[in-house]
């Protein structure tokens, strides 16, 4: 699929979502102040951004290899899999485990306790087991990404085409299932991949649609109305959203918002728009090294918190404001931006250049 600055974009806001979001980083404003009201209207928590990212996935991964099997049909598939688990290997494992590595090296204890799950991207069936803080807590996401990745090609390649868009409306079904039984039922959070099925069911399920433009015009006709009708509902339910049914629905309306999003990318003809939103070299920049934003800032965080913020407190000469929560807070962002943009140029770029060894075929 051809590249597109717009999902670079999307990128950037899903990964800005994750490190604004209590849990992560903050910040966390008193209660009832302007800045706090701010936050909880118009920026969402960082699960928004993790099933952002799982619906775009899914929209970008079942693209590739639903053009992969119209370009090798009658031929061996085998090929396209070979190139496609290379590729992926290729832009995720590098920086993966090199934060593992220097987790170990800094003594984090959990992670050399429990080595064996991040080694083998199954952290998140240790999240859902421990459910304990850790410096690689958020690779849950990382690790049920890499497990949709095991599955998704077989079925997209080796299933006949009619058959597929049942695949897809069973994914979507299967994940709010899964999320119901893992929240209500095992009173747990939802951290299995098939309890993820549903995000990455609504962005492939959109893919396979664009292959028959009728079909495709007339499911966005319809989305049209319905997503207006969808957020309202979930407006008006807020009341009673704790319920079991109304959870549920607003982590689908929340999909719902990540295919939006990907339609309007797709779709937008404004100039204004493309300049300073979705071609925005700054958005844009941000969404290429979005990856390494994510996956560095849990340990960078935790390691500044474990060790500078601990040295500034317990030396009495150090100035208050190296002790400060939004002072660390820019700090922490000022290395971040930094690390995660040496790491892409240095590490990811050089390694990613080996993908033209691993083409589909033309």
């Amino acid at each position: 699929m051809r590249y597109v600055k717009g999902f670079d974009t999307i990128r950037a806001l899903a990964v800005f979502f994750v490190i604004a979001d209590n849990y992560h980083w903050g910040p966390v404003f008193p209660e009832h102040t302007l800045p706090a009201v701010i936050k909880s209207v118009f920026i969402p928590n960082g699960l928004f951004g993790v099933n952002l990212f799982f619906v775009l996935s899914g929209f970008l991964i079942t693209s590739i290899l639903l053009h992969e099997k119209i370009k090798s049909e009658g031929k061996d598939r085998f090929p396209v899999i070979k190139n496609f688990f290379a590729r992926r290997v290729l832009r995720i494992f590098p920086i993966y485990y090199l934060t593992i590595l220097l987790c170990c090296l800094l003594g984090f204890e959990f992670v050399r306790t429990y080595i064996a799950y991040f080694l083998t991207y199954t952290s998140n069936v240790l999240q859902y087991k421990t459910n304990e803080p850790n410096p690689l807590l958020h690779t849950w996401s990382l690790a049920v990404e890499e497990q949709f990745y095991l599955i998704w090609p077989w079925l997209i390649l080796f299933i006949n085409k009619k058959y597929l868009k049942y695949v897809f409306i069973g994914a979507i079904c299967i994940g709010l299932v899964s999320k119901y039984v893992e929240l209500y039922m095992l009173h747990h959070s939802a951290y299995m991949v098939t309890s993820c099925f549903d995000s990455f069911g609504v962005g492939a399920l959109y893919a396979y649609l664009r292959l028959d433009n009728a079909k495709c015009q007339k499911f966005e006709h319809t989305f049209k109305i319905l997503f207006p009708l969808m957020l309202f509902i979930a407006w008006k339910a807020n009341p009673v959203g704790g319920l079991p049914v109304m959870v549920i629905y607003s982590k689908f309306v929340e999909s719902a918002i990540g295919l939006a999003m990907i339609m309007f990318v797709i779709h937008n003809r404004s100039a204004f728009i493309n300049k300073f939103i979705l071609e925005n070299k700054a958005l844009n920049f941000i969404g290429k090294i979005s990856y390494g934003i994510y996956l560095y800032h849990y340990p960078l965080g935790h390691s500044y918190d474990s060790f500078i913020v601990n040295f500034a407190q317990t030396h009495p000469g150090v100035p208050a404001i190296f002790t400060s929560f939004y002072f660390s807070y820019c700090i922490k962002l000022i290395l971040l931006i930094t690390i995660s943009a040496l790491s892409y140029r240095l590490i990811e770029q050089p390694i990613l250049r080996l993908k033209k060894k691993f083409e589909y075929a033309g």
